[in-house]
């Protein structure tokens, strides 16, 4: 019977197969008899196959560590204490809170078990000491800080390192922030402490990057504010990011904020856009399609908010008879008694928000305002205009109004604007020229 066995599990070897499990198990419960007739030396040969195809199905570990135990206590009943010990030294790299039951197995297995669980440890120890040295010696923090956490409750001589690993974490942090790396200086002075709680100069470097984090969060916050409020959502939405990069995964007052009001814009915009659903306004909801999409500072934001948008058919903006004109009895059109139908059929120019307006831009040329000008305005940090402009059908600007002001500062404004083109607005009237505010914002500080 063990001559088939062994044939089975050397045929299977030799051609690369994996024995299914119930044959494994089979093998098993027949080492496990040859055990208990005490016929030790067939057992440990048939374990050893088991042994050696398990090794390659890392998965299958209760029956990796059950075929150790059984070969084990193989060499035990054949007194070899030593190849004993070594199986169950492996056991215990398998599993090193494996519990053999003291009720189940004799004192002589239990007291072996115990040294070969001790010297496990000690290797297992010995190895994540050489791994804390080499992540300290390269200025590895996240690698030393891994073996640090997981083996320090167990492994006593990793104590010996805290000192000179501390100070070896405060010296790369005071390093990293010279260069201006202050995310790095700060996972370097963190694990500084946390190795040494009483390391003073490390605590006060970290207060002094929490300081450098807050200004630069709290400066951020002023530029995004500056850039939300006049609309330029390109450069509102870098100026979140940064804030958010530089705030080295903390929540911060700044994020917060800007959040919610992004977050508060775009409900309204999503409140708008199920109030326009019905109406299946086709121009309408891809307006407010392009204001979402151009308000969202990255593609994830504010998922649970866009997921109550309604979803609603538009209707067909190019029907042969449009909805603002009505038929006379002679068949030519006259306005509607509606007067913003009225206004459509008189090609008057539509009214526009300039936000909504914006979602259309194509190209925008900012003003060039001359130093010596500058110089004369040198008391501003920043200067907001509203700019009057009428939107042709094909996208053109013209400007029809300035502010008071300083009169070449308006010309050039009047010149930039005045390049810039728009995607031809329609309704259901075809092409509409439009008139709106173009809020300028010009930083003047250098």
């Amino acid at each position: 019977m063990l001559r088939i066995a062994l044939a089975l599990f050397t045929t299977i070897h030799s051609i690369g197969q994996v024995p299914p499990q119930d044959e494994i198990s089979d093998a098993m419960a027949h080492a496990e008899a040859l055990y208990y007739g005490a016929r030790f030396s067939e057992s440990i040969a048939l374990l050893t196959r088991v042994d050696e195809t398990l090794q390659t199905q890392p998965a299958r570990l209760q029956e990796r560590i059950n075929t150790k135990l059984r070969l084990a206590l193989a060499y035990i009943g054949m007194n070899d204490t030593v190849k004993a010990k070594s199986f169950l030294i492996q056991l215990y790299a398998l599993n090193s809170d494996y519990v053999l039951d003291p009720e189940q197995f004799s004192p002589k297995v239990i007291s072996l078990a115990a040294e070969a669980k001790a010297e496990q440890v000690k290797m297992r120890c010995q190895t994540a000491e050489e791994e804390a040295r080499t992540s300290l010696q390269t200025g590895n923090t996240t690698g030393f800080l891994d073996v640090f956490r997981s083996f320090r409750p167990k492994c006593a001589g990793l104590a010996a390192i805290e000192p000179e690993a501390a100070e070896s974490f405060y010296k790369a942090g005071v390093a990293t922030y010279r260069r201006g790396e202050f995310a790095d200086a700060l996972s370097n002075f963190e694990a500084a402490v946390m190795l040494s709680s009483e390391h003073d100069l490390a605590f006060q470097y970290i207060d002094l990057i929490h300081s450098k984090q807050q200004l630069t969060q709290d400066r951020l916050l002023l530029e995004w504010q500056r850039n939300f409020d006049t609309h330029q959502l390109s450069a509102a939405a870098a100026d979140y990011r940064d804030m958010v990069s530089s705030s080295n995964g903390r929540s911060t007052a700044a994020i917060t904020r800007a959040t919610g009001e992004y977050r508060k814009a775009l409900s309204s915009l999503v409140e708008t856009w199920n109030r326009t659903c019905p109406s299946g306004d086709a121009a309408a909801m891809s307006a407010i399609r392009s204001q979402i999409s151009e308000l969202l500072p990255e593609p994830s934001f504010g998922e649970d908010i866009r997921a109550q948008m309604t979803a609603c058919a538009e209707a067909n903006n190019n029907a042969t008879t449009s909805t603002t004109e009505v038929q006379t009895e002679s068949g030519r059109p006259k306005a509607a008694d509606d007067p913003a139908a009225a206004a459509a059929v008189n090609n008057d120019c539509l009214d526009m928000q300039p936000q909504l307006a914006l979602t259309r831009l194509k190209t925008r040329v900012d003003p060039t305002i001359p130093s010596d000008i500058r110089h004369y305005l040198k008391n501003a940090a920043q200067l907001a205009i509203r700019v009057k402009a009428r939107i042709s059908e094909n996208g053109d600007v013209i400007v029809t109004g300035m502010p008071e002001g300083n009169p070449i500062v308006n010309s050039v404004i009047r010149s930039a604007v005045a390049q810039w083109k728009f995607a031809p607005i329609r309704d259901s009237s075809g092409p509409r020229c439009v008139d709106t505010e173009i809020p300028i914002l010009i930083k003047l500080a250098q």
